[in-house]
């Protein structure tokens, strides 16, 4: 497994993965409403490639194939971070945040936070994030719960 910055073209496949991860895994915990606005169907390609040209997130790749990807902003907030929903549970996860607190550190960061959804709250647990409210997110009119969680280096 590869971790490296975006490339050109990647745009599509991130947002595939993104789109069919929260609608086959996020269910669990999530009304079909609250995917929809989450993670809409329609691709809307210019939004996704100007974000990407500015968050510029990490992926992890196999070969050709995209496992998983993760943002990092300059204030060390985590905004997106997904493994593909059918690579669950092998390290992909564990790997890119291992490479996202490397990154952080590199940048001076001692702070890591996010809103990560009910189902990934395990997940960023077993990472070292700790628990701080849970918030309810406006996205297109629709409340969704999300966990506000924090890590300190």
């Amino acid at each position: 497994m590869e971790i490296r910055k975006i490339r050109s073209g990647e745009t599509g496949s991130i947002w595939r993965l993104l789109h069919d991860t929260v609608h086959r895994i996020n269910q669990a915990d999530y009304s079909k409403s609250e995917l929809a606005v989450w993670a809409p169907d329609e691709y809307d390609e210019p939004r996704w490639v100007s974000r990407f040209i500015r968050t510029r997130p990490l992926v992890a790749m196999d070969g050709k194939s995209l496992l998983g990807f993760a943002e990092l902003s300059d204030d060390g907030r985590i905004d997106l971070f997904y493994v593909h929903h059918a690579r669950q549970g092998e390290g992909i996860g564990r790997a890119l945040m291992q490479r996202l607190k490397a990154e952080a550190a590199s940048r001076g960061l001692s702070r890591l936070y996010c809103e990560a959804s009910i189902t990934a709250r395990p997940f960023f647990e077993r990472m070292g994030f700790v628990c701080l409210e849970q918030r309810q997110l406006e996205r297109r009119g629709e409340q969704v719960p999300v966990i506000l969680m924090e890590y300190r280096a």
